[in-house]
């Protein structure tokens, strides 16, 4: 395995050392002349039949500079708008409560933290936030961050949850295929 080909790669037992922004721009600056990114596998939660396997995505990305701009300032202010929901989790019990937030707030509630609707999750997070690859990973991440800030969590567990969004962003906004490889060529 080449872990330098590999962006945002820490050994599984230790804690991320990358903030957001640094995962961000090591996406960007590990993707390939043939636009070719790979990223440790997203965590998933283990069961009976998980193999004890380092396994990573290998995404096909179609991005440049000015999308790396554009995504970097989409998830500092996403980030932002969830952190002050998260300082109101008790507060907003309602669709009357949701509806008198601040425009960015309230946008980021309907985008990223009110219920599902349907049981159609897939297509619900594709009307939410447009389809393509990693659509409900992006509002799965989202709502992880914004529950981890709600409880005070220590800040190393909601700057891995917060990296794993900015992951999602990204991969959701430029990624044209991905698939899980287990060994980076």
């Amino acid at each position: 395995m080449n872990t330098s080909k590999i962006a945002c790669y820490t050994k599984p037992d230790e804690a991320p050392v990358l903030t957001p922004a640094e995962s961000i721009i090591s996406m960007f600056e590990h993707t390939d002349e043939n636009g070719v990114l790979y990223i440790p596998e997203w965590p998933v939660p283990l069961d009976d039949s998980a193999e004890d396997k380092e396994l990573f995505y290998k995404c096909k990305m179609h991005w440049n500079a000015a999308d790396l701009q554009d995504v970097l300032m989409r998830c500092e202010s996403d980030y932002h708008a969830l952190k002050l929901l998260s300082e109101k989790y008790d507060s907003i019990r309602t669709a009357a409560d949701a509806e008198a937030l601040p425009e960015a707030q309230k946008a980021a509630w309907n985008t990223y933290i009110r219920d599902f609707e349907t049981g159609d999750i897939d297509a619900e997070a594709e009307a939410r936030i447009g389809g393509g690859v990693a659509a409900y990973d992006v509002l799965f991440h989202a709502y992880r961050l914004y529950r981890l800030m709600s409880l005070n969590a220590p800040q190393f567990i909601i700057q891995g949850e917060a990296c794993l969004f900015a992951q999602t962003m990204v991969i959701h906004s430029y990624c044209e295929t991905m698939e899980v490889v287990e060994d980076v060529e």
